[in-house]
């Protein structure tokens, strides 16, 4: 509300779609180069669509070229072995080069970033869809588990919650069933308890590693997680023990702590599904970027193949084609999920009962 009303010219630097569907202009930092779109970001979707085809065909162009003058290299070569005449050999070595040189000068053209949001590839003429297919920008894959033999037995079950701190009571009458194949979304402003209630939740089944003088207070009512199931947990903080691990040792030592197998093998994957270069592997994940760290988070909730799923604003610091996936994923997945999110087209592809925390 605040920024609709603002007079204030403001440059926002942002993901959050929300906020996107409010500016006047969207500037993408791409391929190192800024592309500019007037408009919100509606807007900016239909005129990706569109700059993103236009990309592709030139990029197709540029693959056929690198294809032709390499059969030009070949070609060029063979004559020139074959010839006799010392002009001829001349020529035809002056022509190899040439399109030795033009394929070198191809070949430093990078591949562009190329990404389409669904509902606007779902729009796409087939022969375009095609080649997005072909070009799409690498996204994060999620290996969800198939729940087809799930029942629907409670998960979780609130009744009538008071919870706070000391004095200072947080929120009270929270009522939660959350059953699998279900989602609910604990709404409520800053600071209302979403985040105390989900760390109550896991501190019930003794998943909440240090608690330390922060612990709340139940003042009335109670809270039950099913001690029977396998949890997965996104965070806004990453476990202070992972932090000044590297991130493959992070992986393997979250593994570890769960009593989960964990190989080279496995690492190389988790890293490549989830986008990583080889040589993040050595970098501190306390020094990754907010976006890679989120990833690392959603490593470690999806480990245990969890029939629950407990996330925390885990839209913050993804960027739109990684959100996309992890939408998708989510539409995919079976168990139950219990979220908090700002992200209204995230809440609006998740759905579920909305369960309001403390005064609207």
């Amino acid at each position: 509300d605040w920024l609709k009303g603002a007079k204030q010219a403001m440059v926002v630097i942002t993901h959050d779609r929300d906020v996107l569907a409010e500016m006047d202009r969207i500037v993408e930092i791409k391929d190192g180069t800024a592309l500019s779109y007037r408009g919100n970001y509606d807007a900016y979707l239909r005129q990706n669509a569109s700059a993103t085809g236009n990309a592709m065909h030139e990029y197709e162009q540029v693959e056929r070229r690198i294809a032709n003058v390499k059969d030009k290299v070949v070609q060029f070569r063979r004559l020139k072995e074959r010839a006799r005449d010392p002009g001829t050999i001349k020529q035809f070595k002056q022509r190899e080069q040439q399109a030795m040189a033009e394929l070198e000068e191809l070949e430093q053209i990078e591949k562009p970033t190329f990404w389409i949001d669904r509902d606007n590839v779902a729009q796409l003429e087939y022969k375009m869809a095609d080649r997005y297919q072909k070009f799409k920008a690498r996204t994060i894959r999620l290996s969800m588990r198939d729940g087809a033999m799930r029942s629907q037995r409670t998960l979780v079950a609130v009744r009538d919650l008071a919870l706070g701190y000391g004095e200072r009571i947080l929120f009270e009458g929270v009522n939660i069933d959350l059953r699998e194949g279900e989602a609910v979304e604990l709404r409520g402003r800053n600071g209302a308890g979403k985040t105390t209630l989900i760390r109550e939740l896991l501190a019930a089944q003794n998943l909440v590693q240090d608690r330390g003088s922060d612990t709340p207070i139940v003042y009335s009512g109670s809270l039950q997680l099913d001690s029977h199931i396998r949890i997965g947990v996104y965070e806004q903080e990453i476990a202070p023990t992972y932090l000044d691990l590297t991130l493959a040792q992070a992986i393997e030592q979250m593994h570890l702590d769960r009593g989960l197998p964990i190989g080279q093998t496995k690492l190389r994957q988790l890293m490549s599904d989830y986008l990583f270069a080889e040589t993040d592997g050595d970098v501190p994940l306390a020094r990754l970027s907010g976006g890679q760290k989120a990833r690392f988070q959603i490593i470690s909730m999806l480990a245990n193949e969890p029939q629950l799923l407990i996330l925390d604003e885990p839209t913050n610091h993804l960027d739109l084609p990684s959100i996309e996936e992890l939408e998708a994923a989510l539409e995919r997945y079976t168990g139950a999920i219990l979220y908090v999110s700002h992200d209204n087209y995230f809440r609006q592809k998740l759905g579920g009962e909305v369960v309001q925390i403390g005064a609207q």
